[in-house]
Formats: C-alpha cells, sequence, structure tokens
C-alpha cells in the first residue's frame, strides 16, 4: 500500500472542463446559490471557506470543453513554504512566483501547489442553501494503486481508508478525506464533496433544490469510510456530481494506520450504513 507523509496544504479548488459552463453555472448559482464571478474565459463558483479565514473559496473553476473532464487540481500551500525547496524536492515545475505544477502520470491531470494567497475571493454573504466549502475530491484512475501513490508517496497526503487496490480515501490533514480515487479513465471526476453544516441542512437544501427543478440522485444516507452523511445531485447539463456531505470524521492522530477492506465490502458494507443502494447512474 502506499506510505503516508506529510501534506502540502488542503484542497483549494478544482478547474474543470465542461461542454456548456453557463447551463452548469445555472445549476451552481440557481440550485445551490453559490456565488459566481465570470473571469477572462472562466467562470468562478464561491462558496464560503475554511472557517476563520476571512475569505471564500472559489471553489470549481469552469472552462468551455468538449466534455467534463478535470483540468487542474489544486492544492494550497502555507504563505512560509520555501517554494524553491519544494521545486526540488518533488521536481515540479515552477509556473509563477507563487505556484509550482506536477502532472499525475496514471490520470494526465495537473496539480497545481499554489500559496493560499494566490486566489483571493472575497467572502460571500451568508446562505442556508448554499455549502460551506468543497472539502473533497473524488478522481476516476484507470491506475488507482498508481495515483494513491502519487499522492502519499509524491504529495505527502496520508491515506485514510481503502477497499482492496479499487478505491482510495487520503488526507491533507485531519480530515478523513480530501482526495478519493475508484476506476475509471484519464481526468475524469466522479462527485466534488461540499460540506453543509449538519443534518439540519437538508431539508432546506433539498427543498430549494426541489423548487428549483433540480432532484437528488442517491440519499440522504451515512457512508461508512469517514461515516459521513450524504446526499448527491447532479448539473443535468455536464453530468457533474456534487456531493453534499457532513458530519465527517477526524483523524487527529498522524501515525493512525489505513483502514482496509476487501472488494466486496463496497456495496455490503461500505457504501451506505442505512441501507439503500445507489442507482445504476452512480456506479458509472
Amino acid at each position: 500500500m502506499p506510505s503516508s507523509g506529510h501534506a502540502p496544504g488542503t484542497v483549494e479548488r478544482i478547474v474543470l472542463t465542461v461542454p456548456d459552463p453557463e447551463a452548469t453555472i445555472e445549476f451552481l448559482g440557481r440550485g445551490l446559490d453559490m456565488q459566481i464571478i465570470q473571469q477572462d474565459g472562466s467562470w468562478l463558483a464561491v462558496c464560503e471557506g475554511e472557517y476563520g479565514s476571512g475569505r471564500g473559496q472559489g471553489a470549481i473553476e469552469l472552462i468551455a470543453g468538449e466534455q467534463l473532464a478535470v483540468e487542474r487540481v489544486v492544492l494550497s500551500l502555507p504563505a512560509d513554504v520555501d517554494l524553491e525547496e519544494l521545486e526540488k524536492h518533488l521536481d515540479a515545475r515552477r509556473v509563477s512566483d507563487t505556484a509550482l505544477t506536477i502532472v499525475d502520470p496514471a490520470t494526465d491531470i495537473t496539480v497545481s501547489l499554489e500559496l493560499s494567497s494566490t486566489l483571493a475571493v472575497e467572502l460571500p454573504s451568508a446562505s442556508v442553501i448554499r455549502p460551506r466549502r468543497m472539502g473533497h475530491i473524488n478522481l476516476k484512475t484507470p491506475k488507482p494503486t498508481e495515483t494513491a501513490a502519487f499522492f502519499t508517496d509524491v504529495l505527502g497526503l496520508r491515506l485514510s481508508e481503502y477497499i482492496g487496490e479499487a478505491l482510495f480515501w487520503m488526507r491533507t490533514d485531519t480530515e478523513h478525506h480530501n482526495i478519493a480515487l475508484r476506476p475509471g479513465g484519464p481526468r475524469a471526476v466522479h462527485h466534488l464533496g461540499f460540506e453543509v453544516p449538519g443534518w439540519h441542512a437538508y431539508q432546506p437544501i433539498l427543498d430549494h433544490l426541489d423548487n428549483q427543478g433540480f432532484k437528488v440522485e442517491y440519499g440522504p444516507g451515512r457512508h461508512r469510510p469517514g461515516r459521513s452523511l450524504f446526499t448527491y445531485v447532479r448539473d443535468p447539463s455536464s453530468g457533474l456530481r456534487i456531493e453534499l456531505f457532513a458530519d465527517m470524521v477526524h483523524i487527529p492522530d498522524p501515525s493512525t494506520p489505513a483502514i482496509g477492506w476487501e472488494p466486496g465490502d463496497r456495496m455490503t458494507k461500505t457504501l451506505n450504513t442505512w441501507g439503500p443502494l445507489p442507482p445504476d447512474s452512480f456506479l458509472e
């Protein structure tokens, strides 16, 4: 199994291509009340960000493309990191005074390591509909064990849980997972996990989604890995799947060993402790 290490920063944002950015922005803005900022050639969907940070999180950046695909995953770095030393250590490419990039060879996904001040976004006004922050990214990869090794051995994330050699959950700090992996094509994403305040938050959000014409794909339920509550909704235009999660477990001790499951445990023991299994669309 991949070894654990010391991760650089937290998940900051993901850059995606979608066939119709304006339609996907309509879903994120009207459906989930994310603040939308239009930039040169791209759109940014903003939520509240890390607690006490004083700024918003520009969680999803969208650009036009033929299909839903991952352009870049961005991990933030602490302000006091030595970028020159990190560049040499990772054999990464320096792209600016505040950022490095490195490519996972198995997925061809570029990971940017950026100082936390690189993309400063104003804190949006409070909303009972908008998720707090993007907490994790669930990627597809044709070689899950190799991509897991890239994130743990190279970038220093810690392995929290895994199922056989197919599904992996990894963390940058104490939250159970910030990057997760499953089998699939290169540059593909299964879902983005956005945190909501707790069980009580689902009722107003899901009622609002229904009023706006958007339906739940799967949930509410509870995953066993991470013990988090979940509900999944999808953008009708691009197929982008958003998980609204709450109550994720934290693992404060970095030496805690990863929890392992057998391949057959996925559908019977781990996916939903409350019982109902997902629709076929979720298992794509």
